[in-house]
């Protein structure tokens, strides 16, 4: 696949040009009605839309399936706990296609929006804890 990457590098370019592809989506949707800047670097979503006195916090999600399941992270969960002027935007089924020189592309997609979202209306499942170990006790290996 490209130039001696492991997988992992991949995965993650795989994953980054899903992301772009879908905010790129989000983005040109919601600019047809509203005024949008993103702010996905410093805020726990992704757009934020403005129109007349309108706001709207927008999570946006890419995925490569059928979009019925999105990965969300502890602080999107809280945001969508406490806010009530947020949307989720799913742009499922998107095609991924490897360029002769490694780059990733990601293309099409099929657009689901619920907006407003109310997280307690889907299925919250938790995916795993974070375990502070006991002080330190460890052992040299001889």
């Amino acid at each position: 696949m490209g130039g001696g990457r492991g997988s992992s590098q991949l995965d993650q370019d795989v994953k980054v040009a899903i992301e772009a592809h879908a905010m790129n989506v989000a983005t040109e949707f919601y600019a047809q009605a509203w005024g949008v800047e993103d702010v996905h670097g410093k805020e726990s979503y992704d757009l934020l839309c403005h129109r007349g006195g309108e706001v709207r916090h927008v999570e946006v999600k890419g995925t490569t399936t059928g979009g019925v399941e999105v990965i969300l992270t502890p602080n999107e969960v809280r945001h969508a706990r406490e806010n009530k002027c947020i949307a989720l935007f799913v742009l499922s089924n998107v095609e991924i296609e490897w360029v002769e020189d490694g780059t990733v592309i990601a293309t099409g997609g099929i657009r689901h929006l619920y907006d407003p979202w109310h997280l307690d209306e889907g299925t919250l499942t938790p995916l795993g804890f974070r375990y502070q170990v006991p002080a330190q006790r460890a052992e040299k290996d001889s």
